[in-house]
């Protein structure tokens, strides 16, 4: 039986090999360090294997621009996923007045433009919009008279150019923003749907956009991600070296500033009764980030209260969760995240500052501890308080699962897409 259509899910950036934490490529063209690769974790794949796998008849197939590459390079993933790399360079690009450098991929283009007269449904991905570079170019190279839907499904954390004025700029910039907010408006008309994760977001794309939006998002899988037993909890904690006796706190994330992790390590290791607490991060970043990271670290790691780990996943990554009492997100801007769904799933009380779509679960659900964004001093306090036993309230795994569980979303997803496949093709036959 043939597919009603192929998906094609065009990514906004390069393989991120400075952030890999370590670990190789899943499917690596070529030996060295320098060879291009790509991984199966990325979330356009996740959320591919997904859809397969609810048998919504579709194909997939991710693209993605990759500055290593010197040719197309493809790998068919075991969900049945095709990964594709194109060759992309990056270069100075006009952007209202100002030029920013952005990634151009000719092959990329080229390729898009042969989907003419095919049943397929782009849809392209990002994190803080689409007014960058790359993303701008995509979209205005499918010109008016397309014959396919295009939908912009964003990761989170929606912006467009008007939202940077309050920043300092200089005077050429000022100018250039209102061109550019109306550039966008412009390109953003030309999708069918565009879909953002929470309330926050959903506001922020009707403020450019006034056509269909969906509130979709990313997810967890709710039969791994297991609430443990006692027993269980104590074997992470065995596993890892913990003792009885101590409070665990664990957080994760990319090591950038937006995630605010520096801080948190720092309350940690000032507050008076740290020997009572034991904190584990894990995550990664460029060098310089862990480098960095690791420094503020060192007083928690030599004195037993604290353990830095790189980049984990799998059972690995349940382990950390199912071995704390307290899962802390501190991040100034969010989408999800799906680390807190995690925690969610595994009922792990939640310590969260007020961003993504899980916050406002917790919020709706009068679960977890809600941390401001900007005072660690009340990051203090609510340490004392788990520390002396007043753990946050556990979110109702149910109402959780209901919400982020990626059978859940796949079919949500599977519904946007029938509705544009009808839209453009008519009924499959």
């Amino acid at each position: 039986m043939s597919p009603k259509a192929v998906i094609v899910a065009l990514m906004q950036n390069c393989p991120v090999y400075s952030l890999a934490g370590g670990t190789l490529p899943d499917h690596s063209f070529g030996s060295g360090d320098s060879a291009p690769g790509l991984w199966a974790r990325e979330w356009h794949n996740l959320l591919g294997a997904e859809v397969l796998k609810a048998g919504g008849e579709y194909e997939w197939e991710t693209w993605q621009p990759d500055t290593r590459a010197s040719r197309e390079f493809s790998a068919v993933l075991p969900s049945g996923v095709r990964h594709r790399l194109f060759p992309a360079v990056r270069r100075l690009m006009k952007v209202g007045l100002r030029r920013q450098e952005g990634l151009h991929s000719p092959a990329l283009l080229e390729e898009l433009r042969s989907l003419r007269g095919r049943k397929v449904i782009l849809m392209l991905g990002g994190t803080y919009g689409f007014h960058a570079p790359f993303p701008r170019e995509v979209i205005s190279s499918l010109g008016e008279d397309r014959c396919f839907p295009l939908f912009l499904r964003s990761d989170g954390m929606f912006s467009y150019p008007l939202m940077e004025l309050p920043a300092m700029h200089r005077p050429l910039t000022y100018l250039s923003l209102p061109l550019e907010q109306l550039e966008i408006k412009s390109l953003l008309s030309r999708a069918d749907t565009i879909s953002e994760q929470s309330s926050e977001g959903l506001a922020a794309v009707r403020r450019v956009y006034s056509g269909h939006v969906e509130r979709l998002g990313m997810g967890c899988d709710f039969g791994f991600w297991l609430r443990p037993s006692a027993e269980q909890k104590a074997a992470a904690r065995a596993r890892l070296g913990l003792g009885r006796g101590r409070t665990v706190f664990f957080a994760s994330g990319n090591f950038q500033p937006r995630k605010q992790l520096d801080k948190l390590v720092r309350v940690a290791a000032s507050h008076p009764r740290r020997d009572e607490l034991f904190l584990i991060m894990a995550g990664q970043g460029t060098a310089q980030a862990v480098c960095e990271l690791e420094k503020i670290f060192k007083p928690l790691a030599e004195s037993g209260s604290g353990r830095m780990l790189p980049f984990v996943e799998g059972e690995a990554l349940r382990d950390l969760y199912w071995a704390s009492d307290v899962y802390v997100s501190v991040s100034l801007a969010e989408g999800g995240p799906v680390s807190v769904m995690k925690s969610l799933a595994c009922g792990v009380p939640v310590m969260y500052t007020p961003v993504g779509d899980a916050a406002e679960f917790l919020d709706e659900h009068r679960a977890g501890l809600r941390l401001p964004a900007g005072d660690t001093r009340v990051w203090t306090e609510a340490i004392e308080d788990a520390l002396s036993g007043k753990l946050p309230e556990v979110a109702d795994r149910e109402s959780a699962r209901a919400r982020y569980d990626w059978g859940v979303l796949a079919s949500r997803y599977i519904g946007v897409f029938d509705k544009l496949h009808s839209s453009y093709f008519g009924r499959a036959v």
